[in-house]
């Protein structure tokens, strides 16, 4: 990731970095959501729900996309800050 050249480029940064975390943020919370939705089913056949298992390759990516957009809005921060 390169800094900004201007400030368009700074706040398109910003405004870039805070979807990404945001929707880092929002990945685990559907899978919470999921699994209180249907706790029942879950429980009844736990090997055979398949978002149960795809959930710890979620939670890592939601991970890495939380570290990538706050790297992303202090990057354009601080560079918009020098502009």
């Amino acid at each position: 990731m390169e800094p900004p050249k201007d400030k368009e480029e700074a706040l398109a940064g910003l405004l870039n970095g805070t979807v990404i975390t945001l929707l880092g943020g929002a990945l685990p919370t559907l899978f919470v959501w999921m699994i209180v939705k249907n706790w029942q089913q879950i429980m009844a056949d736990v090997l055979h729900f398949s978002g149960l298992l795809s959930a710890p390759a979620a939670l890592i990516g939601s991970f890495y996309m939380l570290r990538y957009g706050l790297r992303m809005l202090r990057l354009n921060w601080m560079s918009l800050r020098t502009l």
